[in-house]
């Protein structure tokens, strides 16, 4: 769960802007956080900001020139000034508030706390380069004491310790690689049937949902087609795919049954945690498995449209099919897995029917069961509006955008 994302000095965003995603003194999540806001006011800043500060987290030890700066973008006003990205969010049923400055040529500032029975507990603080390990964390056990030295100036603790295995870190950094999604832009057509591919692939209870789904549509779809596994793959795919589904419901029971869990340790040594890190793992293995394949021989999406003989390539579908084609997996692999999907400009290419269908998949809790959250932005009041008549509990958080005659966005609650 996300609980609130703080930023200034990207792009439009100079000044410090908040987006809180829960309602009440609990604090308890929103379904669907909405922000709306005109052309240029800064929608797709805000959904850019999240990005780069997950990028920053998986990316800077490998992905950012070890000779120049931090990869960031301020806004040309400000160019002097720090850019902050902080983030409270639950891990592993841990809440953590997490967060970094960078100027132009360093990290400036990094820290980690984690708020167990919401209690605040130092995991790391960083100012330039001294680092304190809160005393809570044994940082020899831990490991974070043998990072410390290895991190460079212009990279990330957090990012250098997650892929380090640095126990006390791991929760945190897991969160954003596998919990936290973000879609922006309108992506390759490659890509877009990748992700579908991969998705009907992993069972047929995945592609009878997503085929039913695009049915509603009205587009015309009757069946989606992919190619079979290559041989050479298909058993080890098939093999994977049990043991997913297997762990898939230990992990459910382990996760419901503080009996079944406390049982499972004292069978296996592995908590709910490790086993759903595990889980995690077997699925990112059976992604990049199934990747390798298709890069032999294509995916093979196929459409079959009412009244048609011939079969069609994604190529020559409709923008709105491809539309609606690339959100239809993201979406129903953050239900699934209970993420933060963070959409730019839902409703494009969509009709307003459509793209509401799709934000109600997070509002119905017989269809969100593991408190998956939306946050989308949109230039279109209607599709905001129409969240206004449903329950307390289900109904969407808006927030607005604007920009002003300096070229900075504002973000308000509506």
């Amino acid at each position: 769960m996300l609980r609130s994302f703080r930023v200034s000095n990207h792009k439009s965003l100079a000044d410090l802007q908040e987006l809180r995603l829960t309602r009440g003194s609990a604090p308890v999540a929103v379904p669907v956080t909405a922000v709306h806001g005109g052309p240029a006011a800064g929608k797709s800043n805000l959904v850019d900001a999240l990005g780069q500060m997950r990028g920053a987290v998986l990316r800077s030890v490998t992905g950012w020139d070890p000779y120049a700066g931090p990869e960031r973008a301020p806004h040309l006003g400000h160019t002097g000034r720090l850019s902050e990205f902080e983030a409270v969010f639950i891990a592993e049923e841990t809440p953590y508030t997490y967060g970094f400055r960078l100027d132009a040529a360093d990290v400036a500032a990094e820290w980690l706390y984690s708020h167990p029975r919401s209690r605040k507990r130092i995991v790391f603080e960083r100012e330039g380069e001294a680092v304190r390990v809160g005393p809570m964390f044994e940082a020899a056990r831990s490991g974070i004491t043998a990072l410390i030295p290895l991190v460079r100036p212009n990279a990330l603790l957090l990012s250098l310790a997650g892929q380090m295995y640095a126990e006390a870190l791991v929760p945190a950094y897991r969160w954003f690689e596998t919990m936290l999604e973000v879609l922006d832009g309108t992506g390759d057509i490659d890509s877009v049937e990748l992700r579908v591919g991969s998705h009907l692939s992993r069972s047929t209870e995945n592609a009878a949902r997503l085929l039913t789904l695009l049915q509603t549509a009205d587009l015309g779809i009757t069946d989606l087609l992919i190619a079979q596994n290559d041989p050479g793959y298909a058993d080890y795919l098939r093999d994977l795919d049990a043991d997913i589904a297997a762990l898939g419901e230990q992990t459910d029971r382990a996760a419901g049954s503080a009996a079944y869990a406390a049982q499972l340790q004292l069978d296996s040594g592995l908590t709910a945690a490790q086993l759903a890190r595990e889980l995690t793992n077997m699925r990112n293995a059976r992604d990049a498995l199934y990747t390798r394949m298709v890069a032999r021989r294509g995916v093979g999406l196929r459409l079959v449209h009412t009244g048609v003989d011939p079969v069609f390539t994604l190529v020559e579908e409709s923008s709105a099919t491809v539309a609606l084609l690339r959100l239809l997996p993201v979406l129903l692999d953050a239900l699934d897995a209970g993420k933060v999907l963070v959409v730019d400009d839902l409703g494009t290419q969509l009709t307003v029917e459509e793209a509401d269908r799709l934000i109600q998949l997070f509002q119905n809790p017989e269809t969100n069961t593991r408190g998956a959250q939306l946050v989308y932005t949109t230039g279109d009041r209607a599709l905001v509006d129409r969240g206004n008549g449903r329950s307390a509990r289900t109904r969407a958080g808006v927030w607005t955008v604007r920009r002003s005659d300096a070229g900075t966005s504002t973000l308000t609650m509506s």
